[in-house]
């Protein structure tokens, strides 16, 4: 909206602009003034001829015409506004929608069948050869034989080393180790104490001021086996004998009744409240101080010590000694013997058997199969929807006015005419 103002200002003082060159043309053009429409009347031309010397033609001064302060008028515009509404739109839309369809379907099926077949079998047998064999067998001979060895004969022999030994030797020293001496000291603080104080308090006591009094009373009538019962007793001495019967027997008998007065009325009390109180006292403290005390220690020290000593060692001696020795020795020997060997002979023959065979038969089916058909469906949507909507605005316009007349008093209030 800023914008459509801003580019109509600059129309209207472009336009006023031009309109301000024109008036200022024909005023150079020549003295006439006043509204040309487009066509302005100049001076007449000089006739043509000998050229002689310049006539100085006397042109009036021009007044320059001074801006006037601009006007702000208030203009009605109708603008296009932007407004948000929600519009219904149809949008096709496909569904896929389930349906139960019906085919003819072939399918194979294994029929087995048993059908007899003859074959050829090759296989060994075994047959048992006989045959002699030479062989070479080693028979062990014993042999007495005489033999020397050497022997390792230990023997022991003492001999004298030096050593060197650590003897103990105790010295006593003076040592200095620390002790924690206890001592009491007394301190002083405060505690809290719970003292009780007596509060004088009120409350409200309902209190019963009645008072004793006598009352007399008598006691029923009895009916009688024959006769209508009397009616309620009467104060003493009105009772009236019933109809045809005894008189009555009338027990009079007094007794005292309590008539209760209550009255509430407020009384003062005393009561023990606890309140906590800071009190000084004195308690002792049990403090440790380090002090440093000397002892006598005894103490072992080893002093090396060099002393002779012996031991024995085990030594040992060669020998030569004579001992009388077995040996074996193998003999080559020549034998003979009758080896059985088991030889595999190839033999066939043939047999018939009977063997399962699945023949594959075709079978029509019919199978029912649910099947997904695409559908379109037009449902109505909410859109929303942007769209410019006419409205009348007050617009504050800046109008600069330009003054025609170069010698208007309102224009010129200083000019040549004063």
């Amino acid at each position: 909206m800023s914008k459509t103002l801003t580019i109509a200002v600059s129309a209207i003082a472009f336009a006023f602009t031009i309109y301000g060159q024109d008036n200022s043309r024909a005023f150079a053009d020549g003295p006439e003034i006043g509204p040309t429409n487009g066509t302005a009347s100049k001076a007449p031309a000089p006739a043509p001829g000998a050229v002689g010397e310049p006539t100085l033609t006397p042109v009036p001064a021009l007044v320059p015409v001074p801006a006037l302060a601009p006007e702000i008028r208030t203009e009605k515009r109708t603008v296009l506004v932007p407004e948000l509404a929600t519009a219904t739109r149809k949008v096709a839309t496909t569904v896929l929608r389930k349906e139960k369809r019906e085919r003819e379907v072939t399918v194979l099926k294994h029929v087995p069948e048993t059908v007899e077949r003859t074959r050829t079998i090759k296989f060994f047998e075994p047959q048992v050869r006989s045959h002699e064999q030479s062989f070479t067998v080693l028979k062990p001979v014993t042999k007495t034989v005489e033999e020397s060895y050497t022997v390792d004969v230990p023997c022991t022999e003492m001999r004298t080393g030096i050593r060197t030994v650590a003897k103990p030797v105790w010295k006593e020293i003076e040592k200095k180790f620390p002790v924690s001496v206890p001592y009491c000291e007394k301190k002083t603080g405060t505690r809290t104490v719970l003292r009780t104080v007596p509060v004088t308090r009120t409350r409200i006591v309902t209190v019963d001021l009645g008072h004793w009094e006598v009352c007399t009373s008598c006691a029923a009538c009895k009916p009688c086996a024959t006769c209508k019962p009397c009616g309620p007793c009467k104060p003493c001495g009105s009772c009236k004998p019933c109809v045809l019967c005894a008189p009555p027997i009338v027990a009079v008998f007094k007794k005292r009744v309590w008539v209760p007065k209550r009255v509430q009325k407020e009384e003062s009390f005393t009561v023990e409240v606890a309140k906590p109180v800071e009190v000084p006292f004195e308690y002792e403290v049990t403090l440790h101080r380090t002090e440093i005390r000397t002892r006598i220690e005894k103490v072992c020290e080893m002093v090396p010590t060099e002393e002779s000593f012996q031991y024995p060692v085990t030594l040992t001696r060669k020998e030569t000694r004579t001992r009388t020795v077995p040996v074996r020795e193998l003999v080559p020997e020549q034998r003979t013997r009758v080896v059985n060997e088991t030889v595999l002979v190839p033999k066939q023959k043939t047999e018939t058997y009977q063997e399962t065979v699945c023949r594959t038969v075709a079978e029509k089916r019919i199978r029912t199969e649910t099947v997904c058909v695409p559908v379109r469906e037009i449902h109505d949507i909410q859109v929303p929807v942007r769209r410019l909507v006419p409205k009348t605005v007050d617009v504050k316009v800046a109008v600069t006015p330009v003054c025609v007349v170069p010698t208007c008093p309102k224009c010129v209030p200083n000019g040549p005419g004063k």
